[in-house]
């Protein structure tokens, strides 16, 4: 089953990661007023996955992150924002 995050417009009681069906009317606990779903934030991070991906800053197919550093650091390139070691070696 889902899992929501539902606030109450009645009484302003939010509830969080709620277990319903999607067609379920979840009532709440305070008012007994019908709860309405309100969007939650996603918490997961892509990485690279399973397969990789094609770095156009690298113009190379890079199969995991550390493989994307060494790239970096053989081609000197820094991350954004950062500026190369004195020795001119990337930040990596």
């Amino acid at each position: 089953m889902p899992v929501y995050d539902l606030i109450c417009d009645h009484c302003d009681r939010m509830y969080e990661d709620v277990i319903a069906h999607i067609d379920e009317d979840v009532p709440c606990d305070e008012c007994g007023k019908v709860l309405r779903r309100i969007m939650s934030p996603v918490n997961f991070n892509m990485g690279v996955g399973a397969y990789g991906y094609y770095d156009e800053t690298l113009d190379k197919y890079i199969p995991t992150n550390r493989a994307r550093r060494e790239e970096m650091r053989k081609q000197g390139v820094t991350p954004k924002g950062e500026t190369p070691k004195p020795d001119g070696d990337a930040w990596v």
